[in-house]
């Protein structure tokens, strides 16, 4: 494993990107890690230096959609160069392709071999078109699934890619990847990588998501960004949302997730869940991202929501 010094341009396509190694010292200790323990940890175990980035980073950075509602212009962008400002410089997190363009970078400039693909979100309805990123991260031959862009029900370690391999996200729940063919095929003979939860032993497995095993590049995703982040049927679009991982007391393994979602905050300890506010209101919603999750929305981003469907109005005044 090498720390690349090379710097990114703007210009760059992000498959080719890589972050200085000054940004990566303000990242490293941005998730709480050190840039000498990195380096002691990429040469004797590049898996486990994988795995405890991973964690710290979903403990650190959020997976939220802030920025389709506190916004003036409410767009995202996958230049490596704006996310390392909103994600290190401000604090804040992101959808999954921001997160995970942005963890790409990280990873690769940390000297990992990788390439990102498209993934496909199963919901009632089936399974969606192309919505979702991940990262496929290649460790002495065995690829595995690095996903730090799916909330709730995502992944909280490097997931190899073997067929029928279980695993625990945050116990009790379970992750099992399969790779075969979904009921969308018309072609049996087709074959993705199909990421399936239950959340305990005795519960149903639920298909998550699917994803392909090529590379997807910058153009692909500039596409699924755009409508992933405009069409008014989108999850993103319509909800106010943040989740964070919790560690526990020693910070080294996940025990549960922070999540606020629309006009709540809730506390998901393992299987136990307990709801923290009702929020009534804008200011109380911001004031909730200050307090759980440490960010804060300048002005300007407030006045963003006003107008929006996801706007808080305050109901102590329709009382």
């Amino acid at each position: 494993m090498h720390f690349s010094s090379q710097s990114t341009r703007n210009e760059r396509l992000f498959e080719m990107a890589t972050y200085t190694d000054e940004q990566i010292s303000r990242y490293l200790r941005h998730i709480g890690y050190t840039k000498d323990a990195a380096k002691k940890h990429a040469a004797e175990d590049p898996l486990g230096l994988l795995t405890r980035l991973q964690i710290l980073h979903m403990a650190r950075v959020p997976f939220e959609s802030l920025s389709l509602h506190y916004s003036k212009y409410r767009t995202l962008s996958l230049d490596p160069e704006d996310l390392f400002v909103k994600i290190v410089g401000k604090g804040r997190g992101g959808y999954c392709m921001e997160v995970n363009t942005f963890y790409a970078v990280v990873l690769r400039s940390l000297g990992f071999t990788l390439f990102s693909t498209g993934g496909r979100v199963r919901n009632e309805a089936g399974y969606k078109g192309w919505d979702h990123m991940v990262n496929i991260v290649t460790i002495n031959g065995q690829r595995y699934l690095v996903d730090v862009g799916f909330g709730t029900n995502g992944a909280t370690r490097p997931v190899p890619l073997q067929h029928g391999h279980e695993f625990f996200t945050i116990s009790p729940a379970q992750g099992r990847l399969e790779y075969r063919s979904i009921d969308a095929h018309t072609d049996p003979n087709q074959r993705v990588w199909v990421y399936s939860v239950r959340q305990n032993k005795e519960a149903p497995w639920r298909e998550m998501y699917s994803f392909a095993e090529f590379e997807f590049i910058s153009g692909d995703f500039e596409v699924m960004n755009m409508h992933t982040s405009s069409t008014p049927q989108s999850f993103f679009v319509q909800s106010v949302m943040c989740m964070q991982t919790i560690l526990d007391d020693e910070q080294q393994n996940p025990v549960g997730k922070m999540i606020l979602h629309r006009d709540y905050v809730k506390r998901q300890i393992g299987d136990s869940s307990e709801i923290l506010e009702k929020l009534e209101s804008e200011p109380q919603r911001v004031e909730a991202l200050k307090k759980y999750f440490d960010i804060t929305l300048s002005g300007e981003e407030q006045r963003g929501i006003r107008g929006l469907a996801s706007e808080l109005k305050d109901r102590s005044k329709h009382a």
